[in-house]
């Protein structure tokens, strides 16, 4: 099980719940306080937790958080290109002006 993310967030199905776990932890570590703000939305959320959805705004804010972040995680488990994968559909969604899913 794990999480299906919209907007091409998943590509390959889903992210399994542990790997989002954890790098949601690595993103915290190297986020700021205003960052950690930005993402609290997802950074709150933890394995088999329910739906959810960001609204196009706070997901433009937590895409472009992401990305920003991204080259400051290892990129030897590749968690740079998750948080880019995961960062790049949370502003389709914003663009397309949707919300941003997680189930």
């Amino acid at each position: 099980m794990g999480w299906s993310i919209s907007h091409g967030g998943t590509p390959r199905g889903t992210y399994s719940y542990t790997s989002v776990d954890t790098l949601l932890d690595r993103l915290k570590k190297a986020a700021s306080w205003g960052q950690r703000r930005t993402l609290k939305p997802i950074l709150s959320r933890r394995s088999g937790e329910a739906f959810f959805s960001v609204e196009p705004r706070a997901a433009a804010d937590i895409g472009a958080t992401l990305i920003d972040l991204a080259p400051f995680l290892e990129r030897d488990d590749d968690w740079q290109g998750m948080a880019t994968q995961i960062g790049q559909s949370a502003l389709r969604a914003a663009a397309a002006n949707e919300s941003w899913v997680w189930s």
